[in-house]
């Protein structure tokens, strides 16, 4: 794995080793390899996998004041950025700036680039990028053609043209990267057929949109935005009434419904019902709470019914997940 990265504000180039810190406690890419790197104003840690057309790399970076790094792509392909935690600026010389958001994406075809990101002092960044290989793309042109002009004629395109939210599909295909349940040897077959499957996501949210999409004015849409931050302040309580949201945000039922629906791709409800889901998903695997407790961080009062909703979400109980 050659990294190459200098920091801005005297930082300097940083000199990555193999393994992870001692006091590393985030997630795992299982069958990567790791590498981190220690400064004086804060540190970074890197695992990436490399598969057959693909790569997969993990990063976590933590910084003590205000830094810039700066570095590039080297290879022609498609590039996936998720962002898993807080927000990043990049910036790109073939597409230019973009700004992430926590459950944010963007997809970009680009030629070979130097690249820059920034990093807000004591701040813990979570990324999970994703390089496909020009020949893994064309796998998917007979189902979305428009990829075969991007391939041929295109140095950089951004699809969908700008970064969007994610799919709760394409959250879940992240946590499940970050979670294989196989050993080394079979995990390879796992990540060969998640990739796809993510990429496959991403394209059809680029080139199958619904001719029914409405359009938002950019306060409409930031009003959107702020119901969906509403809502996530209730996951430990009972959800506020749909009339409540909407007086909150000062933006008409209809449109407030209608928008998010378009924009997260369900409905409010619905949305946070997921977040539940997962905050609990994530509880039963980082830590050692009672399932009962766990039960009751997510809105539910009786333990049965938490445990029958959060096998009919992922197909286990608690308890067995936990293993």
């Amino acid at each position: 794995m050659a990294i190459e990265l200098t920091l801005s504000n005297g930082g300097g180039q940083l000199e990555f080793v193999k393994g992870l810190p001692t006091e590393y406690n985030g997630p795992v890419l299982r069958g990567a390899i790791a590498v981190f790197a220690k400064t004086n104003v804060g540190q970074i840690s890197i695992q990436e996998l490399t598969g057959e057309g693909y790569s997969i790399r993990l990063g976590v970076a933590k910084f003590f004041q205000n830094i810039v790094a700066t570095g590039s792509i080297n290879l022609q392909g498609m590039y996936s950025y998720f962002m898993l935690k807080n927000g990043m600026r990049k910036e790109f010389k073939t597409i230019g700036k973009i700004h992430l958001r926590q459950d944010q994406y963007s997809c970009f075809f680009t030629e070979a680039t130097p690249c820059k990101a920034k990093f807000e002092k004591n701040t813990e960044y979570r990324t999970l990028d994703i390089f496909y290989s020009p020949q893994l793309v064309e796998e998917l042109i007979p189902y979305f053609p428009e990829l075969k002009q991007i391939l041929i004629e295109s140095t950089s395109s951004v699809l969908p043209g700008k970064k969007c939210w994610m799919l709760p599909s394409m959250s879940e295909i992240t946590v499940q990267i970050l979670n294989c349940p196989y050993d080394e040897a079979t995990c390879r077959f796992y990540f060969d057929l998640k990739v796809r499957e993510l990429l496959y996501q991403m394209m059809e949210n680029t080139f199958k949109r619904k001719a029914t999409d409405h359009n938002f004015t950019p306060w409409e849409i930031s009003r959107i935005h702020e119901a969906k931050k509403i809502l996530a302040s209730y996951i430990s309580k009972k959800p506020p009434s749909f009339r409540f949201l909407s007086r909150q945000v000062a933006l008409n039922s209809l449109k407030l419904k209608t928008g998010f629906r378009q924009h997260f791709n369900m409905g409010m409800f619905e949305w946070l019902a997921e977040q539940k889901m997962q905050h609990a998903r994530d509880l039963v695997l980082t830590t050692n709470k009672p399932i009962k407790a766990i039960g009751l961080s997510v809105g539910y009062s009786r333990s049965t019914n938490f445990i029958t909703a959060f096998r009919k979400r992922f197909g286990k109980t608690p308890r067995s997940l936990r293993g």
